[in-house]
């Protein structure tokens, strides 16, 4: 669990240009038939070539609103992110119906940005100009009417060489551009970047940034990409080995580059050397406590040893030596320039970035382009500077204790040590408690899922075998550790076992020198090690169908039993170290041995799926035979423990039934008892003190709780855990008392470490929130219905049908009088809650089309902030009841909770990579200092918040193997509390 940093080359970041500029007046409404066919084209926003697509419709029929619009053209005109916004030819937004005229062309649009091009000029003939526009044939006769056309159009044929005023004389590769043709070229659409013809860039000199050139740049030429940087580098004078840079100092390396990878970008820098990279002005308004100003580790800081001086220079200390006056109007320019901040993917950054604890600075202007499976995502910066800090937090968390018991899907899988503590396993933690002293130890070592584990004869030596990373088969392996001091000894099996563990097991004569484990590819590889010294003696595939177990023979090592689905094996190793197969079942037979003991004489006892139990014993030639065979429960056994005084316990599944019998009268039952019906089915038995006839056992159960008790007592809940996958979880900030909800249809609140009720709703539940003021507890259930139970005493207060889709997210606002629901049908409910949340009236509702996972309230109360299932981030005013168009309007709204994983202050955490996970939950910090991220792969991950880039440092732990379905602070005390969905593990981090 170490200090990581992350690679920041698939987010790019881009200066908005005009983000204050007001919309224009919408123009008026045209007067249209009720049913009156309209016969319009829609061509591509930025593609100039794109011929356009035609769509004839009827408004009111066939088409309602322009959302219903935007999405019937989505799929034809080959949009990536889809149709959302409609504009006309001269850039203005249409946004009813009634605005679209017949014949006329529009078009189509993902953001809000118009890209000014000739849509569809350039698909018609030639001949056409001038022929049938006579705004057209007049720029054809004048060439300074070519930015003149209507809406903005030009001549296909347009060339900048014709525009003799606005060019002056210089290299075919690249011309400056005066003040009057760049404005001209910005509204003509072929300075765009990335346009084909020429791009419209500014050229700072490195050595002196008061000298700065508007330049365009041919992109149709055939010349080295070397030519055209040293071009750029003549007007101002400079010789040598040249390099161009972007304002965060990534070398521009070839013309590819330029035209896709920095297709956004309008400012570079030219630099004699690569030494030289650009160095970021500062705000104004920073203050200069931090020794000068702020910039990256990785950035050059020529005046880093002054602590501090003119923060408004605009020279470096090298052109003072040369002389250079500092120009007035530039230290004014550089005054209002927005901070810059270097970003790189060279291992240099991932050092200095973990040894830096300077702020940076975000200002206005800036967005960021997060790609998701591979959509990409815009995110606006807040208008107000934004200082971060890219270092790893200094706060750490540490694992402090573990909710529940895993026995749905495992067996044998609960012991307990010489020191009287229990031992069992939780997702990819083992568990060690003291029920004395109340407190939890962990090994916290393996980074998958443990699977099985084992005891050594000794008790204080432990080997757990975990399952494979996924999409890393060859990472299953056995771990054998120190039960007292935590400490790994041995690591076997790495590189040589299959997808996971199914068994492992010590030898018992030899003082458990020999270690077996089961692995869980098709034919179940069976491998024998002398531990010690990590050598295998021996491998043999044993079978096709699933190994349920494996166990050395008390009294001969070289005998080894397998068994599982149609099969009860025996494997005699020979000296050569060859394994010869006896079979006691047959494949063929479908009998499935789910437990196996031995009694103190040798004989071999089975339990199967059916309840029927077997006692096996050899006769005088060696061979082992059916000595008695019965019926022992009405369903599998799941269990067979054998006590010091000759007596073995069985424990059923469904039965619930715990019998004990007696080895010495013949297996005589001699008494049985049942657990109670909320506990499940027997999965596990150990006695309380080993070697002790006292008759106290621990017992796990199939619904993931362990009991303590005898079969001459009732037993009492140890442990308790959801069953089922786990999806909700929320904290109460009065007490730090906790609430979390699964699809096992619990509702349980936990205070401290133990359980202090939990309520079962009607259907599977799905979220959870907690009332500002502790009193209520709200869970949303897979079928729409809202229940709400008392927090106190977990009495049912109400039940709403809210709608006929899960309830995926809930949220109160800050005061507690309202609580919005979000759903998988997209909408988002809103009830008020009046009688100290007693009564829910529904006050509200804001439609949408895609799913959602998360919702957070802003500190005003006016807006909600959502994210679906397709990472789309959607803020709702609560004063219109609707979707904010433009998101721009919340972008310097604060955020109560911040539990949504798509946001400016939190697209760090994205590495963006092809194999990268999915950032699934996040949630702010108390003090607002760190975040904490969890993924797919069940990584969480403590950075400090906010996190403005991917490099940002990290300390990073693996506790699930699954995704992490919520991560969330406590606000009283030190705590994080995390849950993974599959996993149905809660657990509990203590920030230090």
């Amino acid at each position: 669990m170490s200090a990581k940093s992350k690679d920041d080359s698939r987010i790019q970041y881009e200066y908005e240009l005009n983000v204050e500029e007001q919309e224009e007046p919408r123009p008026k409404a045209m007067t249209q038939d009720r049913w009156r066919a309209l016969k319009v084209r829609f061509f591509r926003n930025g593609d100039r070539y794109y011929p356009g697509y035609e769509y004839v419709f009827k408004p009111g029929r066939d088409v309602v609103n322009m959302e219903a619009l935007c999405d019937k053209i989505s799929d034809r005109i080959g949009l990536i992110n889809g149709a959302r916004y409609i504009f006309g030819l001269d850039g203005r937004r249409r946004y009813r119906i009634e605005e679209l005229e017949d014949g006329e062309s529009y078009v189509a649009s993902s953001d809000r940005k118009f890209v000014t091009l000739p849509y569809g000029l350039l698909s018609k003939k030639p001949g056409r100009w001038g022929a049938t526009n006579g705004s057209s044939s007049q720029a054809n006769q004048d060439p300074e009417a070519l930015t003149n056309l209507a809406y903005g159009r030009q001549r296909p044929d347009w060339n900048p060489t014709n525009v003799s005023d606005s060019v002056r004389a210089g290299s075919p590769l690249v011309r400056e551009v005066t003040k009057k043709s760049s404005a001209e070229s910005n509204k003509s659409g072929n300075s765009k970047p990335g346009s084909r013809e020429g791009r419209t860039i500014k050229v700072i000199n490195n050595l002196d940034h008061s000298q700065e050139r508007t330049v365009l740049v041919n992109m149709k030429t055939i010349n080295l990409w070397e030519e055209v940087v040293k071009d750029l580098g003549r007007m101002f004078r400079l010789t040598g080995h040249l390099h161009l840079f972007t304002t965060w100092g990534q070398e521009v390396k070839s013309f590819s580059q330029f035209k896709n990878d920095f297709a956004n970008v309008d400012t570079f820098y030219v630099s004699v050397n690569d030494t030289n990279l650009p160095v970021r002005p500062t705000h104004p308004s920073h203050p200069a406590s931090n020794g000068g100003s702020a910039t990256s580790s990785a950035v050059a800081r020529p005046d880093a040893s002054a602590g501090g001086g003119d923060r408004r220079r605009s020279l470096s200390e090298e052109d003072e030596k040369r002389g250079v006056r500092p120009d007035k109007r530039s230290s004014r320019m550089n005054s209002r320039r927005p901070p810059l901040r270097r970003y790189t993917s060279e291992p240099t950054l991932k050092e200095a970035v973990e040894e830096s604890d300077e702020a940076e600075e975000v200002s206005d202007g800036r967005v960021a382009i997060v790609t998701i499976k591979g959509q990409r995502r815009t995110l606006y910066a807040p208008r107000n500077p934004v200082a971060y800090v890219p270092a790893p937090p200094r706060a750490r968390l540490t694992l402090d204790w573990v909710y529940g018991y895993r026995g749905s899907d495992t067996r044998k899988n609960l012991w307990v040590l010489p020191s009287g503590e229990l031992l069992y396993y939780v997702a990819a933690v083992a568990v060690i408690l003291d029920r004395e002293d109340d407190v939890q130890r962990h090994y916290t070592e393996h980074t998958e899922d443990i699977q099985c584990m084992a005891l050594h004869p000794s008790r204080d030596l432990v080997a757990s075998g975990q399952r494979a990373s996924r999409g890393r088969r060859a990472t299953a392996h056995v771990r054998v550790w120190h039960a007292r001091s935590l400490t790994t000894m041995h690591v076997l099996g790495r590189k040589e076992l299959g997808a996971g563990i199914l068994a492992v097991a010590f030898s018992c004569r030899n003082n458990g020198d020999f270690l077996l484990a089961v692995d869980a590819d098709k034919e179940h590889l069976l491998s024998v090690w002398t531990w010690n010294n990590e050598k295998v003696f021996g491998k043999v595939a044993t079978h096709q169908d699933h190994v349920y177990g494996a166990a050395f023979h008390p009294l001969d090592n070289n005998l080894i039993i397998t068994y599982g689905k149609g099969l009860l094996s025996l494997w005699a190793r020979r000296k050569d170290g060859i394994f010869t197969r006896s079979d006691l079942v047959q494949e063929s037979s479908g009998r499935t041995i789910t437990a196996l003991e031995f009694t103190q004489d040798g004989d071999l006892i089975t339990g199967d799926l059916e309840g029927v139990m077997t006692v096996w014993s050899v006769d005088e030639d060696g061979e082992y035979y059916v000595k008695k065979e019965f019926q022992a429960h009405s369903s599998a056994i799941n269990a067979l423990k054998m006590l010091s005084e000759g007596t073995v316990l069985s424990g059923g599944d469904r039965d619930r039934k715990i019998i004990a019998w007696d080895c010495d009268e013949d297996f005589e039952k001699i008494t049985e008892t049942r657990v109670p019906e909320q506990a499940g089915g027997v999965r596990s038995i150990y006695p309380q003190r080993p070697g002790h006839n006292d008759g106290n056992v621990y017992v796990g159960t199939t619904r993931n709780m362990i009991l303590e008790g005898s079969l001459q007592r009732r037993f009492n809940q140890v442990v308790f855990g959801h069953s089922k996958q786990l999806w909700g979880l929320s904290i109460n900030h009065m007490d730090s008392s906790v609430a979390t909800a699964g699809y096992d249809k619990h509702i349980v609140k936990w205070r401290d470490t133990q359980l202090e009720w939990r309520v079962q709703a009607q259907s599977e539940c799905v979220s959870v929130a907690v009332h500002p003021q502790g009193t209520r507890i709200a869970a949303g259930t897979i079928d729409g219905h809202l229940v709400v139970v008392n927090g106190q005493t977990g009495q049912r207060v109400t039940t709403l049908r809210v709608c006929g889709s899960p309830l995926s997210c809930l949220a109160y606002n800050p005061g507690g009088e309202l609580l919005a629901v979000g759903s998988q049908n997209g909408s988002v409910y809103l009830y008020r809650s009046t009688k100290d949340g007693y009564v829910y009236t529904r006050s509200g509702k804001m439609a949408g089309g895609q799913p959602l996972s998360t919702i957070d309230w802003s500190t005003s109360g006016r807006y909600l902030q959502t994210l679906t299932a397709d990472y789309d981030v959607v803020y709702w005013s609560l004063v219109d009841l609707a979707k904010v168009k433009n998101h721009q309007d919340v972008r310097n709204e604060t955020w109560a909770t911040h539990t949504s994983p798509l946001g400016f202050m939190v697209h760090g955490i994205w590495s963006g990579g092809r194999d990268a996970p999915v950032q699934v939950t996040v949630d702010r910090g108390p003090r607002g200092d760190v975040l904490v991220a969890g993924d797919t792969d069940g990584f969480i991950r403590l950075y400090r918040y906010p996190v403005l880039s991917a490099s940002s440092g990290y300390h990073e732990y693996k506790v699930y193997t699954s995704y992490v379905s919520a991560l969330r602070f406590s606000h009283t005390d030190n705590y994080m509390y995390s849950i993974g969905g599959t996993d149905a593990a809660l657990m509990r981090w203590r920030v230090t």
